[in-house]
């Protein structure tokens, strides 16, 4: 089991868990792993969010890698998409300083190598060799100093010239984003009327961003926005509000752009990629319109895995991550906006009323705070519950620890409302109950 990397990296309080001398050891630990797997290096690169504390964990893995010999291009604050597509056309190494969606004083490390978030072996090889000594001999790296962001912008930009004078909002969640939506618009034509786009380095996805949408719902009024963007800290997903407050969420923007790129001829294997917690509505959609759709557990990377596996090219999360692997190898809020926004023009559709046209299945997501997420997922009392639930017809149930929070969440989809919400309650009452017993029974 990994101690440090979890589903998205390493994250942690910054200061307290994921210190400076943590950052050093990572780096140290990632360059001597990934040259004795043969990753190929030009310069490293380090990019960040606006979070406070991200130079000082930059500056850590910077010295930690120069210390390895290594020669290490600063991006400064950049998109994590922005940055995995950039080690990918350079084929090199990158280093993301984010906590994505979470609070400002949390931060993470995210490493990509040739466009591809490092897989789970690699990573727990490197967590292995943190505390060993490494030398990379009498040769020290030098820092580099090149604007790296032009190359993604004008892709961007050749890519959805036809979207001039589109109107659109976005909440750049005071975050990363604002590194490149607001020249994209620029060069594009788009008519943009941009919120949260002066971060402070405490003010990153407060009360706003794809965890808080009641911002954008209520902003969009006054605009004359088709659409409301909304990315989150490290700017890799996008979630859509309508201009009457309409949520249009990972799922959705899944299905039309399914649809759209299956009418271009784009579709791959015809098949798309979701997860555990994608509404079965969506599924059942995708099969009536006959599209293939298959299910991995949460999280970016895993959705990756299978779309490589099964060769598709459209992948994703109800949480606005979303994968055209055609165009990125990541999760990219700006290029889900923009996709998502053309595949409405082809489709002549609105894409609230799309959302509204499909009927969703309840659902019910809950978390419970935990100290043993292992130990509460693998108590019997628990897994017995789990079990019982299969008697409710038409029921799904998801218990899963997070990757990066001290939680246990809870989902919960069915026909029938007021069992969804009664199966929520158990399952909450449950692990409460065996979380403060202190009494684990193992299975």
């Amino acid at each position: 089991m990994k101690k440090y990397f979890g589903t998205d990296g390493v994250r942690g309080i910054a200061n307290e868990e994921l210190t400076a001398e943590l950052a050093f050891k990572i780096g140290k630990s990632a360059s001597y792993v990934l040259k004795m797997h043969n990753h190929q290096f030009k310069e490293i690169l380090i990019a960040r969010d606006t979070r406070i504390s991200g130079e000082m964990i930059e500056s850590a893995l910077t010295s930690s890698l120069l210390s390895m010999g290594l020669n290490v291009t600063l991006c400064g604050i950049m998109p994590t998409p922005t940055l995995a597509w950039l080690t990918g056309k350079h084929e090199t190494v990158g280093f993301m300083v984010s906590a994505s969606h979470n609070p400002w004083m949390h931060n993470g490390i995210k490493i990509f190598s040739n466009g591809y978030k490092l897989p789970d072996d690699i990573e727990e090889e490197i967590e292995c060799n943190l505390d060993k000594t490494s030398k990379a001999g009498p040769s020290v790296g030098k820092i580099v100093r090149v604007d790296m962001l032009p190359s993604y912008i004008e892709w961007i930009v050749k890519r959805y010239k036809d979207l001039a004078g589109e109107r659109l909002a976005f909440d750049l969640a005071n975050g990363a984003a604002i590194s490149t939506v607001p020249l994209v618009v620029k060069e594009i034509g788009i008519k943009a009327t941009i919120f949260n786009d002066k971060p402070d380095g405490k003010n990153i996805n407060e009360k706003c961003g794809a965890l808080y949408l009641d911002f954008m719902k209520e902003a969009i009024k006054n605009t004359d926005a088709a659409y409301g963007i909304v990315n989150d800290g490290d700017a890799d997903r996008c979630m859509m509000i309508g201009k009457d407050g309409h949520t249009i969420d990972g799922d959705d923007i899944i299905v039309v752009n399914a649809l759209s790129m299956k009418k271009e001829g784009r579709l791959k294997n015809n098949t798309v990629v979701g997860t555990v917690m994608t509404n079965l509505a969506i599924e059942e959609y995708l099969k009536r319109n006959e599209i293939q759709f298959l299910r991995t557990k949460v999280g970016d990377r895993y959705v990756l895995e299978k779309m490589i596996e099964t060769g598709s090219n459209i992948g994703g999360e109800q949480s606005g991550h979303v994968i055209f692997l055609d165009l990125e190898t990541t999760g990219d809020g700006l290029v889900t906006a923009l996709e998502s926004v053309r595949a409405s023009k082809l489709m002549k559709i609105d894409l609230k009323g799309f959302s509204l046209g499909m009927k969703r299945y309840h659902q019910i997501l809950e978390n419970v705070e935990v100290t043993d997420k292992e130990s509460i997922m693998n108590d019997h009392e628990v897994l017995d519950f789990i079990k019982k639930t299969q008697r409710y017809e038409s029921l799904r149930i998801v218990l899963r620890p997070s990757g990066t929070e001290p939680l246990i969440r809870i989902m919960v989809e069915g026909k029938d409302k007021a069992i969804v919400r009664k199966v929520v309650d158990e399952a909450k009452e449950i692990i409460e109950r065996v979380k403060d017993s202190g009494k684990i029974h193992k299975s």
